[in-house]
């Protein structure tokens, strides 16, 4: 028989874009996860579980379809249908919000869970993103938009994510300047597509072959130089302002603005109205959450309504999400459970002292190599805080870096 030769990738070697999460950060990502979805409780968000597969048109359908290129797509063995692996949850909450509620009825998802990308979003990014996020339908104001972009941020406060830098923006903008030079979809998704570069001399150049007047061609100039702090919303208000959808985009810009200050006052805030990725797919106000010394956006977010329009019914809706992976360096990793070094031994007493501590929550471990405890400065080296040893007929947690203290509850 012959040998076969051997293979050119290890068999341990995963693709590209995919990774273990080893018990430390597995325990973190966790921890974190749990802390994020009682917080959205707290706001009265409650948690659906969608399937990670779905039918393609499902998954893309209507606004959603700019999601193709990221999506992972195999045929259905059992129907012969073709599905895809879920690349982002929101459509997925857009059809389960369509499915349960009735119109006008105002509805609070979240969710957490894992997502497959065909692609990272970003050089050296993962392929499997641990998507957490929250989404808001039913309410078409403005205070539905503060409310998740309030929650997004306390999300990476809770995280411990410091120095937070938010950058809005708004889809309505572009879309105005584009209604009022009347161009048709085929027209206005070419000129968002040039915008979303934000190359101003193909736009120039795009705009003067479409026959667009020197006001117009203004006005985008306008738009593309609008980034910076408070003063451009105020500037570009009474530059872009006769136009009616510009003005009511800046108005609620400036209401959340004002709203965010207020209730953030260490949050740093600046805006790019030339701001138009996901145009496809967002509808009004966008916004990105970024960390210190962070390319990637850490969380970001916006309004998308009408999504729902392919399930039958068209809601406003508007939400966020984020991926915990990047942001778990940031969490805090003292102050949480310590591990309790415990002794070999299948006595009912130590049996009894070690569930005791095990129903505090605390975390112990029992060394069945040996019956004594090894030297303190080694356990502390292998993680340990504590150790659990036998004085007096009662056993005791004696901390590894203070005195002996005594479990709530010793076993006889």
């Amino acid at each position: 028989m012959k040998a076969q030769a051997p293979s050119a990738y290890p068999a341990w070697l995963l693709p590209s874009g995919f990774e273990d999460t080893l018990p430390e950060r597995a325990e973190m990502l966790e921890t974190c996860r749990r802390g994020l979805l009682d917080l959205y409780a707290g706001w009265g968000y409650r948690q659906v579980i969608p399937p990670l597969v779905e039918h393609l048109e499902s998954l893309l359908t209507g606004s959603a379809a700019d999601l193709d290129l990221q999506t992972w797509k195999l045929v259905d063995q059992a129907s012969g249908r073709l599905v895809g692996l879920r690349s982002d949850m929101t459509p997925q909450m857009a059809r389960i919000d369509a499915q349960i509620s009735a119109d006008g009825e105002t509805r609070r998802l979240c969710y957490a869970g894992t997502v497959l990308r065909a692609r990272p979003d970003h050089l050296g990014g993962s392929r499997a993103p641990f998507q957490v996020g929250a989404e808001l339908f039913g309410v078409a104001g403005p205070e539905a938009d503060l409310e998740v972009l309030s929650l997004m941020v306390e999300s990476l406060l809770h995280c411990r994510v410091g120095d937070l830098l938010l950058d809005l923006g708004h889809v309505g903008i572009a879309h105005a300047l584009a209604d009022a030079a009347g161009f048709h979809q085929d027209l206005r998704a070419e000129l968002l597509r040039l915008l979303e570069r934000k190359a101003w001399p193909d736009i120039r150049l795009w705009l003067d072959s479409k026959g667009c007047g020197t006001e117009l061609m203004d006005d985008f100039g306008i738009l593309l130089r609008a980034h910076g702090g408070l003063e451009v919303l105020e500037r570009t208000q009474g530059q872009l302002g006769h136009h009616g959808a510009v003005r009511a985009a800046l108005d609620q810009l400036l209401f959340i603005w004002t709203q965010l200050q207020q209730r953030y006052p260490q949050l740093q805030l600046q805006c790019d109205l030339a701001e138009v990725h996901g145009h496809q797919y967002h509808t009004g106000l966008l916004f990105s959450a970024y960390g210190p010394q962070q390319g990637a956006a850490l969380a970001s977010g916006g309004r998308y309504d009408g999504i729902g329009l392919a399930f039958g019914v068209s809601r406003p809706a508007t939400g966020f999400s984020l991926d915990l992976k990047p942001i778990l360096p940031s969490v805090r990793e003292g102050g949480g459970t310590r591990t309790i070094w415990a002794p070999g031994g299948q006595a009912v007493d130590l049996w009894q002292a070690i569930a005791a501590l095990r129903q505090q929550g605390q975390r112990v471990i029992q060394d069945f190599s040996a019956e004594l405890a090894a030297t303190d400065p080694y356990l502390v080296e292998e993680g340990y805080g504590s150790v659990l040893e036998k004085s007096g007929g009662n056993w005791h947690v004696r901390p590894l870096t203070g005195p002996d203290i005594t479990i709530e509850e010793d076993a006889e």
